[in-house]
């Protein structure tokens, strides 16, 4: 590792003339955040769309399953506790102000609201059960939606088959039923697709993921409670680092290790003190989709007044000496919160990895639990159980030997 550190030190040396010149951009989603915008680092904004016009949304990715719900404009989603799939048409709501909420992930866009709750089994991905014989996943669960109009909906994933999803959903007398589905081939050059329960209409909503690195928007952060921010997530397959504190002029990056976790710039670069401040000695370095290696530093924002996000951006790595770090594997924490078990999914394409190190910690830095995961596979899970630790927010940290990344949960009694 030293040694490809070395190396990288002296080819970005070697280039160091070339550097891009610095360029200052807005990215504004106006009043009161009205919009989401995608953005690509080299060619600036490639989309726009209402944040207001989708209530859930689906994971389009061969293997994904995730299907998310559109949280920052008030829509909740609970898990149906009274009865499984057989009690659709005995749906009692009495108590619904005791059911937990559920909320998608901020650290990955393949962790929806419906996928929250799983099991420690692998093949529970919360909404339904796969099967490795048919390759199908069987809704095994109903939900409750509350819509943004404050409309109530009982709904039904009933499975992924195929590559298309089915659904049903109604009102919770059952009128209104409607049954839909969704062919992830239609849109498979995209990282979601959406669909608007109030419209009963599918929406293609978003840029093609290869056009874009990173979208601005509002979306649902755990500090530690659900919490509506706006800040900026991360695309599939861009990572990023978070350096702090440390000069502006700061450029290397290859002294770091690269965080998969869409959250990675997240919101946390400003504060509110009666006016928006940006924090000071803060630089982010941005592996782009076409494998750049960009510099990002916010000098402004707006707030909900205008919604701007204003910031420098620098590529100072060109693909061909950033192709040199590492790749970061796929790396999905679930389920979230996490009560006994937390599982540990982790996708490096087609590498098998000797060994990766799992610590847990306070937020103090106290290490609670250190495990050793062997002999890892391309696309394998590891289950830690977490049942003896107490509800609260807690890291972990995650290291094989070309990465590291630390990451937040939740654990909940």
């Amino acid at each position: 590792m030293k040694k490809s550190t070395f190396i990288i030190g002296i080819i970005y040396g070697s280039i160091h003339l070339s550097i891009a010149q610095t360029t200052i951009d807005t990215v504004s989603v106006g009043s009161g955040y009205a919009n989401e915008k995608w953005y690509s680092l080299e060619n600036d904004e490639q989309g726009s769309s209402p944040k207001n016009n989708w209530d859930i949304a689906f994971e389009t990715s061969g293997m994904g399953s995730a299907i998310h719900i559109n949280s920052v404009i008030g829509t909740k989603l609970w898990l149906y506790p009274n009865g499984d799939t057989s009690a659709w048409n005995s749906i009692d709501t009495s108590g619904i102000n005791t059911w937990v909420p559920r909320y998608n992930s901020d650290t990955s866009w393949s962790v929806g609201a419906f996928n929250v709750g799983a099991t420690s089994n692998p093949y529970d991905l919360g909404w339904g059960i796969y099967n490795s014989i048919t390759h199908e996943v069987i809704g095994d669960s109903l939900f409750i939606i509350k819509l943004s109009n404050n409309q109530y909906k009982k709904l039904w994933i009933k499975k992924l088959s195929s590559g298309v999803y089915y659904f049903q959903y109604a009102d919770l007398n059952g009128n209104n039923l409607q049954n839909e589905s969704i062919a992830k081939a239609s849109y498979n050059t995209k990282t979601l697709v959406y669909y608007s329960i109030q419209n009963n209409m599918i929406l293609d909503r978003e840029p093609v993921s290869a056009n874009w690195d990173l979208v601005f928007k509002q979306y649902t952060a755990f500090i530690p409670s659900p919490y509506t921010v706006a800040g900026v997530l991360q695309n599939k397959g861009v990572s990023a680092i978070k350096v702090h504190p440390v000069d502006t002029s700061y450029n290397q990056w290859f002294n770091h290790t690269w965080n998969t976790a869409i959250n990675t710039i997240g919101y946390n670069w400003k504060n509110y003190t009666g006016s928006w401040q940006i924090e000071d000695s803060l630089v982010y370095f941005v592996k782009s989709k076409q494998g750049d290696v960009w510099k990002l530093i916010f000098t402004g924002f707006g707030g909900s007044g205008n919604g701007n996000y204003i910031f420098k951006k620098q590529k100072i790595s060109p693909t061909s000496v950033a192709s040199y770090v590492s790749e970061m594997p796929e790396i999905i924490l679930y389920p979230v919160p996490a009560k006994n078990y937390l599982n540990i999914l982790l996708n490096q394409k087609n590498q098998k990895i000797q060994e990766v190190v799992i610590d847990i910690m306070d937020l103090s830095g106290k290490n609670l639990i250190h495990k050793k995961w062997t002999n890892v596979q391309p696309f394998d899970n590891q289950s830690i159980n977490v049942e003896d630790l107490p509800s609260g927010v807690y890291i972990i940290s995650i290291s094989g030997e070309n990465f590291k990344t630390t990451q937040k949960f939740i654990k909940q009694n």
